[in-house]
């Protein structure tokens, strides 16, 4: 696993970092605080191996910390990773010592000088995780399943002692056995709960298999859940599911506003499992891939329902009786994506950005131009992999560090604008 440093010529510095999918090397987005905040004059030595837009430069900020998916910044900057192992990566064997990781920089050089692992390993029952958070000077963490809170003290950026568990039971079976996560600054826990398959289909990724109905498995997945981060050995259970129809809910941020934004990891296989009613190349078109505003109670969709970004709709899902993408039965009662509209990159000053990370999946390479790609919301051919929301009061101008690639959002009333960059 590799992270790589970002930094943009404006009054922020962001670290960026995508998953790639069958590999060992991650990069992923964070705001530096209040250090990040320094005008900055230059950039440290390149050495990423990246081509990145004018304004943008890249240091490998630390490699072969093991498989991760999720980083979260401390208030101090020390960068902390959440690793993990398993069939995901082929039950290869995993990293020495703990499955978390704390990194620093103490020179400035824009690479981690410090490297220090703690929390369970593979001798105390470890497999690590992929969500991790920072509230109440604690590291949260998933760790198999459950998450655990980590308790830092003075002088050390490592905690030392066992993690004390803040909820367990979370499912691990499945396609989707992840569980990222968000702490709002009152303690409510948003968790992942991820689906246990493609399409809830009666035999899953099965040419022509019918969808369940109804689809058992939104009892106890699909769906965002919500815990307080406050109580200890709390225990997984369906009461408290907060929002529902959501395959994979990879990022989590809230915006200044306290509104919470979730990217989705969208269905595969339309033209696999249905290729009387789709064509090869929509495989790697639809669906789109989501960024949803979470509401409790929500229903987003899915598996009766895709987001089909050319018709900007939810369509019918042919599991549950589309016909390739004209039906919408039961998805106009579906909550869909967040709707947005494209202005010019120099024509507003956005108070808050969006940063999103992505991936191809496996069934949605990234096969369309980048500009192609970044005229829609959500994207069409990726797999959103988590975001953060940085607030920034700079100009946005053409001078001003933006890559022309990138687009400025205009949103909804109670929706911050949003700025994109295909990383």
């Amino acid at each position: 696993m590799r992270v790589v440093t970002y930094k943009i010529l404006l009054p922020i510095i962001v670290a960026a970092a995508v998953l790639w999918a069958g590999s060992s090397w991650l990069r992923v987005e964070h705001a530096a605080g209040a250090a990040a905040r320094a005008d900055v004059q230059g950039c440290p030595a390149g050495d990423a191996g990246l081509k990145l837009p004018a304004g943008f430069c890249a240091t490998i900020f630390a490699d072969g910390i093991g498989h991760a998916r999720e980083m979260v910044v401390a208030p101090n900057g020390v960068l902390y990773v959440n690793t993990w192992s398993g069939r995901y990566y082929g039950n290869d064997k995993p990293h020495d010592g703990g499955f978390l990781v704390a990194l620093r920089d103490t020179s400035g050089s824009g690479k981690a000088n410090v490297n220090e692992r703690f929390g369970e390993t593979v001798q105390t029952g470890g497999a690590g995780g992929s969500g991790i958070a920072f509230y109440d000077n604690s590291i949260y963490a998933e760790i198999n399943d459950r998450i655990a809170k980590y308790t830092l003290t003075a002088g050390s950026i490592a905690p030392t002692g066992a993690g004390v568990t803040i909820v367990s039971g979370l499912p691990l079976t499945g396609d989707h056995p992840m569980h990222p996560f968000i702490i709002d600054s009152k303690g409510e826990m948003y968790v992942d709960v991820a689906t246990p398959s493609n399409a809830c289909q009666v035999k899953n990724r099965v040419p022509g298999s019918p969808g369940e109905n109804p689809c058992t498995q939104l009892e106890t997945r699909g769906g965002v859940w919500l815990y307080d981060a406050n109580k200890t050995d709390q225990k997984f259970s369906p009461a408290e599911r907060y929002a529902t129809g959501i395959r994979n809910a990879e990022g989590y941020a809230f915006d200044s506003a306290g509104n919470l934004f979730v990217t989705q990891h969208g269905r595969d296989q339309l033209w696999a499992n249905w290729p009387k009613l789709y064509k090869p190349d929509q495989e790697a078109t639809l669906p789109a891939e989501e960024l949803l505003l979470l509401k409790k109670g929500g229903d987003y969709g899915w598996p009766e329902c895709y987001y089909d970004s050319f018709q900007k709709k939810l369509v019918l899902a042919p599991e549950y009786g589309g016909d390739g993408g004209k039906k919408v039965g039961v998805c106009a009662e579906k909550t869909g994506p967040v709707p947005v509209s494209t202005i010019a990159p120099a024509s507003a000053c956005p108070r808050t950005v969006v940063v999103i990370a992505w991936q191809s999946s496996m069934s949605r390479a990234l096969t369309l131009p980048c500009a192609s790609r970044m005229t829609a919301t959500p994207w069409w051919s990726s797999t959103l992999i988590m975001f953060s929301i940085l607030g920034t009061s700079s100009t946005v101008s053409g001078e001003g560090g933006f890559p022309a690639a990138c687009t400025v959002h205009d949103v909804p009333a109670g929706v911050a604008p949003a700025w994109r960059w295909r990383s």
